[in-house]
């Protein structure tokens, strides 16, 4: 038996598994933690992954965009964890405005 085959209804059962408000790592609670680390000055996408455990930061900041919030994303350099650069986004948001 292949390692693909052995390997498919373990992914299987993940994927089948729906994330729900609760779960840790959904869409919804990786948001609420960019957005409260937003609300704490800027981030990097390295700084998300590895900070926040959210793999996928470029999809929840267009989401949180969606929703309403003014991010703005700066391009810069930051070093991974093997100390090689790599061009990233930094993530701005702009402080709502109260009147």
């Amino acid at each position: 038996m292949s390692q693909k085959t052995k390997a498919a209804p373990k992914v299987e059962a993940a994927k089948s598994q729906k994330q729900t408000q609760s779960s840790p790592n959904s869409n919804a609670a990786q948001r609420d933690r960019i957005l409260t680390a937003l609300r704490k000055g800027p981030l990097t996408t390295l700084q998300a992954r590895s900070e926040l455990d959210t793999l996928h930061p470029a999809a929840r900041v267009q989401e949180l965009r969606a929703d309403g919030h003014l991010i703005t994303t700066v391009w810069t350099w930051d070093f991974g964890a093997s100390g090689f650069p790599h061009r990233v986004a930094r993530y701005v948001l702009t402080p709502e405005v109260s009147v």
